[in-house]
């Protein structure tokens, strides 16, 4: 059994709005377009490689913030892999262990790898953020994945999901540091009985230069079965703000589990509409 668990392209945006927030108070609406690139064997003997291009939209008010992304993924890599947040191998929620064989400790048979691509799953989000001290902010956060990718195709489980967590930032200048945890309720079907799992987190950001944010974070995240590796990476990112409307951003990371892939990277372009 096999959990396949990748890095989401809208990680970009976390250290956007991390160095941000305690400098804005002003409403906008803000559109990106990424694409981002991935590679790891998540323990089988062949690679997955995946490209992802996810839009988005996201509206920010005062305290308020809402966010809708949907990304186009292509997948090259064992058969029956599904990619993205909770996705595991066809056979692993059934508790038969009836698996295709691709995965470390199958069946023993030929590994088939095939090319498959299409609309993921939709990704939306919310939060509140309430000051509690002159440099400190917490955000309320909630989560819902809703199963629109394809499941003939293997790119989601067609489960729907939810996430409640919490997240800290400080601010010491130039300097702030977040942490965050939470809770992820995993969907279920007859195919994929995935667990509830534990997530955390943190990172450090740095205004580097004159629209110049440089940052560094750090995911953890349960395995969604008892057989699953958990998820740990980390990212690096360097964010430009060309203007208050357009931003520029690209991200490497690497994961140090099963669960994450060896490497990967992404770019980034925001534009806002309404922000001073």
């Amino acid at each position: 059994m096999k959990v396949f668990l990748k890095r989401a392209a809208g990680c970009a945006a976390l250290a956007v709005s991390l160095c941000s927030v305690q400098a804005s108070a002003d409403e906008y609406w803000q559109f990106s377009l990424g694409a981002d690139y991935s590679t790891g064997d998540y323990g089988d003997v062949i690679d997955t490689d995946m490209l992802a291009v996810p839009v988005g939209v996201k509206y920010q008010g005062d305290g308020f913030w809402a966010r809708a992304s949907v990304p186009y993924v292509r997948v090259t890599g064992p058969e029956g892999v599904i990619p993205g947040d909770g996705g595991v191998t066809r056979g692993n929620g059934n508790g038969n262990g009836n698996g295709n064989g691709n995965a470390g400790g199958g069946t023993g048979d030929t590994v088939v790898s095939d090319t498959r691509s299409g609309i993921g799953d939709v990704n939306l989000s919310a939060g509140y953020t309430l000051p509690i001290g002159d440099r400190t902010w917490f955000d309320v956060i909630g989560k819902v994945k809703l199963p629109t990718a394809s499941e003939a195709k293997y790119l989601g489980t067609g489960t729907t999901d939810f996430t409640a967590m919490g997240e800290v930032l400080h601010s010491f200048g130039n300097v702030s540091v977040a942490l965050n945890g939470g809770r992820r309720f995993n969907g279920s079907n007859d195919l994929y009985q995935l667990d509830d799992v534990w997530l955390a987190g943190g990172g450090v950001y740095a205004v580097a230069g004159e629209g110049l944010t440089l940052g560094l974070g750090y995911e953890w995240r349960e395995g969604a079965l008892d057989t699953s590796p958990d998820r740990s990476e980390a990212t690096a990112s360097a964010t430009f703000k060309v203007n208050p409307s357009l931003l520029l951003q690209g991200y490497g990371y690497t994961g140090f589990s099963e669960g994450s892939p060896d490497v990967g990277a992404g770019v980034q372009v925001l534009y806002r509409i309404g922000a001073d």
